[in-house]
């Protein structure tokens, strides 16, 4: 079990955004909460812009 925790930790998709949320909690003030606020909301801006070139690519394609 414990070989099994020490290979999962380390993987690359577990320790890559581990790492990210560190550094992104480090920046704001230390706390999980604003940490995860601002991944939210830059997880919005990111959706609504691909969508927004989306749509405006389907409406030049006049589907």
């Amino acid at each position: 079990m414990e070989d099994l925790i020490s290979r999962a930790i380390y993987h690359p998709l577990v320790a890559l955004p581990s790492f990210y949320l560190t550094n992104l909690m480090c920046n704001v003030d230390n706390s999980l909460l604003s940490a995860l606020m601002v991944l939210a909301v830059g997880s919005t801006f990111r959706l609504a812009r691909l969508s927004g070139r989306w749509y405006r690519r389907c409406r030049k394609s006049g589907n």
